[in-house]
């Protein structure tokens, strides 16, 4: 498989991760899959909310990820429409 890179600045990448989990919306919090609303909110035994396990990091990634599969298949389908030929429309008038 092969492999896409860029290279970022050192001093750029914290900037980079911030700017890419800001427009996306990653949460550093996320809603407990466990969380049983019949039973009182408890940060320890039943929080509403817990620490989200993807890094800001892992976000970034997945996301740029993600940007560069949805622009192939967007400029693929494009390509496909593009090259579809428009059928003849069927002959029809008006008898009057």
């Amino acid at each position: 498989m092969a492999v896409f890179s860029v290279n970022i600045s050192d001093e750029d990448v914290g900037r980079v991760i911030t700017a890419m989990c800001g427009n996306y919306g990653y949460e550093p919090e996320i809603a407990n899959p466990n969380y049983n609303p019949s039973l009182p909110v408890d940060s320890e035994t039943n929080p509403e909310l817990i620490t989200n396990s993807e890094t800001q990091s892992q976000f970034a990634n997945k996301k740029a990820r993600d940007f560069l599969m949805d622009n192939t298949v967007a400029y693929e389908l494009r390509l496909e429409k593009e090259n579809i030929t428009r059928p003849t429309p069927p002959n029809i008038t008006d008898p009057n």
